[in-house]
């Protein structure tokens, strides 16, 4: 049944992030060449980033490769990310021409490695140690990034170390995962090769309650279980009987790890989330690659198209009619098909269907905020009606406890808030790592 989107109303920032801000170009009474000053002005807005991130990315190679003779390549790795974390967040809330992305920084850390390692011998500059820099930021790089460094690997290390940077850290074993009772957060564990000859143990801290899939935390530990713990303690109750299990089902992996940067900072990174933002998709590719050797879709899955009819039967079971036949009018009560079509819509994460049917306080939280945002009030008003007959029926769909439901359902009217960061909008932050 078509759906009018005459219901909608446009969305203070959309339903998905956009990734970067969009530039403008200066404004002109009458141009003589518009695209032409377009491309001058973001020619301009390119330097002059560059030349921010260059401001940064010296002092911390410095600092870098002067640490680099007392510290493992491990050490330094680690080093290297908290530094990149630390000059990433200096750059969020400032004016939009001022805001460098990883990109930017990226492309000023590997400049400025290439000064050091051009500089002569005589400078008593530490070339060894550079080289051992390039190695690990070349290794850590995700795709597309990893492509700036290639050249620069080729020219300044040898064949040995430049084909141990450009494969980077290999996964040692299968990747293990654990969710809370609610099916909405997950962990995700992955062992990688060490410096020191022994391994280290990396964790997502993954959040399916927003509109994107994201990891709201990520990190090594020394064992599957020290990172399985840290996690059920961040995740709160809903986590305390959760257990580790091979990750045995691959399309729902590659949904919850990231794999590639892709360009996508949502907003609202803290300075741990930059810290580990190269290196989680570096490595998430990784435990990706490995997986896709024996691909298995073993979790149960629920479509938006599926959801849809079925709740509308389930609305037309408790009284809700259809509009008659050909009315597309605004007017009026809506009918089943139209709020099922809506409520389904609206609901995440829609693309994945095994990810997609579970709730939790969290998430009826986020949905509320934004059936308010999106909709005229008067059809949001009569989605929020029916929201607890939607959790009821996404329970049903799971199996999920009474006692669970309940708790969903207490957040469902909109008059109790989920706790934890909001942004100008009164928006639950979508990078917030909240305890369920």
């Amino acid at each position: 049944m078509p759906v009018s989107r005459k219901r909608k109303k446009k969305s203070r920032s959309g339903r998905r992030s956009s990734g970067r801000p969009e530039v403008a170009a200066p404004s002109r009474t009458a141009p003589a060449n518009p695209l032409r000053e377009l491309f001058e002005y973001r020619r301009q807005l390119d330097e002059h980033r560059t030349a921010l991130a260059a401001d940064s990315a010296g002092p911390m190679v410095d600092a870098l490769i002067t640490a680099a003779p007392g510290c493992s390549d491990d050490e330094l790795e680690d080093g290297f990310c908290a530094r990149f974390g630390a000059a990433m967040t200096q750059y969020e809330g400032g004016e939009l021409e001022d805001m460098v992305s990883p990109d930017d920084f990226v492309r000023a850390v590997l400049s400025a490695l290439d000064e050091r390692l051009r500089e002569p011998e005589d400078s008593g500059s530490d070339v060894a140690a550079a080289q051992r820099l390039l190695a690990v930021v070349a290794g850590v790089l995700p795709e597309p990034l990893s492509a700036s460094a290639w050249d620069l690997v080729a020219e300044h290390l040898d064949d040995a170390a430049a084909q141990r940077a450009t494969r980077g850290r290999a996964v040692t074993g299968p990747a293990q995962w654990a969710r809370n009772s609610y099916g909405t957060r997950w962990a995700v564990v992955a062992p990688f090769t060490c410096a020191e000859g022994s391994r280290r143990w990396y964790l997502w801290d993954v959040d399916t309650c927003g509109y994107e899939i994201v990891t709201v935390h990520s990190g090594f530990y020394p064992s599957a279980e020290t990172a399985l713990a840290e996690w059920q303690q961040a995740v709160g109750p809903s986590a305390a009987e959760a257990a580790l299990a091979l990750a045995d089902d691959t399309e729902t992996l590659d949904a919850l790890v990231p794999g590639e940067v892709e360009s996508i900072r949502f907003g609202g990174e803290d300075q741990a989330q930059y810290a580990e933002f190269l290196r989680s998709r570096r490595l998430g590719r990784t435990v990706r690659q490995a997986a896709g050797r024996a691909r298995g879709r073993t979790l149960p899955r629920l479509s938006v198209e599926t959801a849809a009819e079925r709740f509308a039967r389930q609305l037309r079971r408790i009284g809700h009619q259809d509009r008659p036949a050909g009315d597309e009018s605004d007017q009026g009560p809506a009918g089943a098909g139209d709020l099922a079509a809506e409520m389904a819509e609206s609901w995440s994460p829609r693309g994945h269907p095994s990810l997609y049917p579970y709730c939790s306080p969290h998430k009826v939280d986020a949905a509320v905020s934004h059936l308010r945002d999106f909709y005229q009030d008067d059809f949001a008003t009569q989605l929020i009606a029916v929201l607890p007959e939607w959790i009821r029926f996404l329970a049903e769909h799971t199996g999920m406890a009474a006692d669970l439901t309940d708790r969903c359902l207490a957040y469902a009217s909109g008059e109790s808030r989920f706790p934890g960061p909001r942004d100008e909008h009164g928006q639950s932050s979508i990078m917030a790592r909240v305890a369920e």
